[in-house]
């Protein structure tokens, strides 16, 4: 029989591919301490693999090492409303170098995966999922991985506040609006009315999230 070692390197890039993965989704939320041994428990290796992800992932910016301790970092208000303007910017980029590039099929897609948001009994983690997936399905019509890249780099950092943003408003209605009125002007292949719509709804987002961080109340999701 043909043996299928696993390889430490393998091992090590799976655990900080989880802990990643936990952390943007915000399943450990930001301000939150990380117990490497339990973390080590959870995966069924060694501390060793999960304290060089948790280096690793100190180096981008995600944890801070403390004397006993790892804590997930936690932006300030002024840190979310920043990393919403440049997420803002870029996907701006993205929007020029896509619109004249659409087509209908991918104009049909984007209406499927808004169809699928749209279901009633739809989950808060589906729901993420799919909203991503909207907005990258359309930058990806401007045919460049650099910026798409660069959107979800900048996506990770303010992912586990979108946690916060499902938690706090009642329902998707407002959001599901404004993702319709931005498949109107894709559609219609406005740029103008374009660059418009995702100015509002990235402001309409970032305003939730920060009164949220501002005013915490008790989550209704």
């Amino acid at each position: 029989m043909n043996s299928e070692t696993i390889e430490v390197s393998s091992i090590n890039n799976e655990v900080y591919d989880r802990l990643r993965q936990r952390i943007t989704l915000g399943n450990i939320a930001p301000g939150q301490k990380i117990s490497i041994r339990s973390v080590a428990e959870s995966f069924g290796v060694s501390t060793m693999p999960v304290r060089e992800a948790l280096r690793k992932l100190q180096a981008e910016g995600f944890v801070t090492f403390e004397r006993r301790s790892v804590t997930v970092n936690q932006l300030s208000v002024e840190e979310v409303k920043q990393i919403f303007q440049i997420r803002e910017r870029l996907e701006i980029l993205a929007a020029e170098w896509a619109i004249g590039k659409v087509a209908n099929k991918d104009i049909e897609e984007l209406r499927s995966i808004l169809q699928k948001m749209d279901r009633e009994n739809i989950n808060v983690k589906e729901w993420r999922k799919l909203n991503q997936e909207f907005h990258i399905r359309f930058y990806a019509c401007a045919k460049s991985p650099h910026i798409i890249e660069a959107i979800k780099n900048v996506w990770d950092k303010v992912e586990p506040y979108m946690a916060i943003y499902t938690s706090f408003v009642e329902d998707f209605a407002e959001a599901q609006e404004q993702h319709a009125e931005i498949l109107k002007v894709i559609e219609k292949r406005d740029l103008a009315q374009l660059v418009e719509k995702i100015t509002e709804h990235m402001e309409h987002t970032s305003h939730i999230v920060c009164e949220a961080l501002l005013h915490p109340r008790k989550l209704i999701r």
